[in-house]
């Protein structure tokens, strides 16, 4: 072997002893990648609770925008350590409608969560995948939530429940208008960017109004177990977090690194395959049936919206609860409240009638308390033999916000008390109306009756005059 050869083989020796040596005590040539650091991005819902009433008032705005007030501390946490909040458009709707009566407190508190550029939720924090699950005349699309909330439609992003949708529903929505979701890990196992189910959950039981668990306890274990960019989500239930435990979870959970990112939500093509749960369908379905009868009879007003708009605001609160504690009793009282309309359009019935002729017109009045002028057909029935009635059915259009007549012409077939049955129904015939009852008392021989005394006393004075003009001119001849 030459010299060359031996310096070349001494140097391979060396070489794969120096390997050997570094894999050993754990040295590499290749170059060392540092372990991904740990970040946290933290969705923060703010969500008005259900009510009764359509818009929030200038008082529970208020109450809940001052300092101490759950929207204020949820919103200060967030901003003050980088989270992002969700908010519910029906807020700032409520918001928006109060113009110059709105409080300085409320309206200083909107303008700092708008430069915190927050995401908007739909009305209510209705579950979008509810709101794609109707034949296609009747799905409710970012348009018509802009519409009733004044948020463009291209801000709304869904925030499913995770009890409601199929993967047949699931594409409808990038047709309504919505590009990006707020996800879970469990309904939505294929995408990416989603958040823990089950850290939310254990967020719950730390944050729920009277919990005993420890909210500093909950965020240690979280930043314990968590790396890279961890993405995590306060309950969307409104009702299932305490404005001063929340605060204490995320002070404890930013108390030094991890630091936060944005909350990015999942674009709608990421999403991939849902796997609901604990699905209610028949709730579901009674619901689906209220909204179609809503928009059905709509179309009695010229302007649909006057109708259309609040029953909607309604539907959407309903599908946000979907999967809570009490969704299929509060859709059951919802749709026995919801199933007339008279609160748009109804009967002002006043005293009860007597009827003294063979024949008469009844006056009813009908009394449109919207802005738009209604088209209804007005039926009236007698509910026995005593009256009849030739002509049941009247079609009446009753101005915006006035009343009008129905004068309804009856014959009298007997002497008694009856009642006369009033609806109203759409020229197609839905029920608009519950039935009104007006009693009535025909007396219909007490015309004859009365004339005849008429007759017999005016008889008896002349009678009377006469016989003492005799006497008198008896008397003086």
């Amino acid at each position: 072997m030459s010299a060359v050869e031996k310096t070349r083989a001494g140097r391979v020796r060396a070489g794969l002893t120096f390997a050997v040596i570094a894999s050993l005590i754990g040295l590499s040539s290749a170059p060392v990648t540092a372990a991904p650091a740990t970040t946290f991005a933290v969705v923060v819902p703010i969500v008005a609770v259900q009510s009764g009433s359509e818009l929030l008032t200038a008082d529970e705005l208020t109450a809940a925008t001052t300092p101490g007030g759950i929207w204020h501390e949820l919103s200060s946490a967030a901003i003050t350590h980088g989270a992002t909040i969700a908010v519910d458009s029906r807020i700032i709707a409520s918001i928006t409608a109060l113009g110059d009566d709105n409080p300085a407190v409320v309206a200083a508190w909107l303008s700092e969560v708008t430069d915190a550029a927050p995401l908007y939720l739909p009305w209510g924090n209705a579950d979008p995948l509810v709101l794609a699950s109707f034949a296609a005349s009747y799905r409710v699309s970012t348009i018509a939530l802009s519409k009733i909330s004044d948020i463009p439609a291209g801000d709304f992003v869904g925030w499913p429940t995770g009890s409601a949708g199929t993967n047949r529903s699931l594409p409808r929505l990038g047709t309504l208008g919505f590009s990006s979701l707020i996800v879970d890990d469990v309904a939505f196992p294929d995408a990416v960017g989603t958040f823990s189910a089950n850290t939310t959950n254990q967020i719950r039981s730390a944050v729920a109004p009277g919990s005993t668990v420890s909210p500093q306890s909950i965020a240690a274990e979280i930043r314990r177990t968590s790396s890279g960019n961890t993405v995590i989500a306060l309950p969307r239930n409104p009702r299932d977090i305490d404005a001063l435990r929340a605060t204490v979870f995320l002070d404890a959970l930013f108390a030094g690194p991890p630091a936060a990112t944005r909350f990015r939500p999942v674009a709608i093509e990421e999403v991939g395959q849902i796997s609901a749960r604990d699905v209610p369908p028949d709730a579901l379905q009674i619901l689906a049936r209220q909204h179609r009868l809503d928009r059905i009879v709509s179309s009695i007003a010229a302007d649909p919206s006057v109708i259309s708009t609040p029953r909607l605001r309604r539907f959407c609160v309903l599908a946000g609860m979907v999967g809570q504690d009490g969704f299929s009793s509060s859709v059951r009282s919802y749709v026995r409240s919801s199933e007339t309309y008279d609160e748009f359009i109804s009967f002002t019935v006043g005293a009860d009638f007597t009827v003294l002729a063979d024949s008469a017109e009844l006056p009813l009045t009908v009394s449109n308390s919207t802005a738009s002028d209604i088209t209804v057909v007005a039926t009236i029935n007698a509910v026995s033999g005593i009256v009849s009635i030739a002509n049941p059915q009247q079609t009446i259009t009753v101005p915006a916000g006035a009343s009008a007549q129905v004068s309804v012409p009856m014959v009298s077939v007997a002497n008694g008390k009856t009642s006369l049955r009033a609806t109203l129904t759409t020229v197609d015939g839905v029920p608009v109306s519950e039935p009104v009852y007006v009693a009535i008392d025909v007396q219909a021989e007490w015309e004859g009756l009365t004339l005849l005394a008429f007759i017999v006393v005016v008889s008896t004075i002349l009678s009377i005059g006469i016989v003492r003009t005799v006497r008198d001119r008896r008397a003086r001849s």
